[in-house]
């Protein structure tokens, strides 16, 4: 199945917001980048606030169904899934989750894109917290608001420092600070 133009431009869009930041993209830039001119970008994308906003609820929305799909069997095999989808996220020196970089740029952007980056990070919240709970962690919503907290801050050293073995340890250890010597089967 081929993309719409529309798809295109924010697969673009999230490159460059990942790898340089939103104040950095510039519409001339992701006309380059997919082939056309920039004034079909603003076609699809009146403004540089519309793309953002459609940007971060596309990423939203593609790792809320990829939460869905992890396997909730054990706590352990969850969160292995959970750091995972960060894991994924973090490519050295080129790209970090785009709702980090979008939380890092809060002060300059519009405030419909920092409410939809601030839903994206309670969404991950409520996810955990769920699923602390089920398994019967206590603070289960510190805990979820202190694991997602280092893994995004995790990914970023991780970035600066183009070693990837420092989010592992910032993971592990975090994962060990939620569940502690938790030995559920459930």
């Amino acid at each position: 199945m081929s993309l719409t133009m529309k798809e295109k431009i924010l697969a673009a869009a999230e490159k460059r917001v990942r790898k340089a930041g939103f104040a950095e993209m510039s519409f001339r830039d992701l006309a380059s980048d997919v082939g056309i001119k920039s004034a079909s970008v603003h076609y699809h994308f009146p403004t540089k606030h519309t793309l953002g906003e459609a940007l971060v609820d596309r990423y939203a929305k593609n790792f809320q169904a990829a939460l869905e799909d992890l396997d909730t069997g054990t706590l352990r095999a969850a969160l292995n899934g959970f750091v995972g989808l960060y894991a994924n996220a973090l490519v050295l020196t080129e790209a970090i989750c785009l709702c980090a970089v979008m939380g890092a740029e809060a002060n300059g952007l519009p405030e419909d894109i920092n409410r939809k980056t601030a839903a994206f990070f309670k969404a991950n919240r409520v996810w955990l917290e769920a699923l602390l709970e089920k398994h019967g962690i206590d603070r289960a919503g510190d805990k979820a608001l202190t694991l997602v907290a280092a893994l995004e801050g995790g990914m970023i050293i991780a970035s600066a420092s183009n070693d990837k073995t420092l989010f592992d340890k910032v993971a592990e250890t975090a994962l060990q600070a939620t569940i502690g010597s938790h030995t559920s089967k459930s």
